[in-house]
């Protein structure tokens, strides 16, 4: 998702603008951004997403809050593009399940184990918190659990919001580790 800043001098900023902005996240247009907000602003306000901005990511400068606010940019528009060609996925569930993927590795346990036990303790620890936090219905719960298909998780996600958050992932992590290695 890469672009313009978010201009929060057109009016005065929400808290959703103000935590965005301060993960470091380059927002690609204001409706994209308005749509996130709309479908998983508590999250995006929540105290957990703010501990996820100070947890490093993928790339140099990443972290867990921007890297989940990108997977989920990704994960809209791929839903978008499937319901425009007749396969039903839930733009709702696939937010929050994007936004909430890697919240796991907020617990300092899980983020300073070695990363053959991240990849497969993170997905559970954050299903954990969606749904004791966040309220996570079934397909977000089972979307944030086989998000690591195929790597860590042997069992792919039971319904079209997993894939397409695994697919959105997927991608955002390689461009991350690619900005990482310029």
């Amino acid at each position: 998702m890469h672009g313009k800043t978010l201009d929060c001098h057109r009016r005065e900023p929400g808290p959703e603008e103000i935590k965005v902005k301060r993960t470091g996240l380059i927002i690609v247009d204001d409706s994209l951004f308005n749509d996130l907000v709309d479908l998983g602003g508590d999250i995006i306000i929540s105290e957990r997403f703010d501990a996820a901005i100070n947890v490093p990511h993928h790339s140099k400068n990443g972290n867990i809050a921007a890297h989940s606010l990108e997977t989920a940019g990704y994960a809209l528009q791929i839903a978008r593009w499937l319901n425009q060609h007749g396969i039903s996925v839930s733009e709702k569930d696939v937010v929050r399940a994007s936004l909430l993927h890697d919240i796991g590795m907020t617990e300092e346990d899980i983020f300073l184990s070695p990363s053959s036990e991240k990849g497969r303790t993170h997905p559970v620890e954050g299903a954990r918190i969606a749904r004791e936090e966040f309220g996570a219905n079934e397909v977000q719960v089972d979307a944030i659990l086989h998000h690591m298909w195929p790597f860590c998780c042997l069992t792919p996600p039971h319904d079209a919001v997993g894939f397409v958050v695994t697919a959105a992932d997927k991608m955002c992590s390689l461009i991350e580790t690619r900005r990482r290695l310029i």
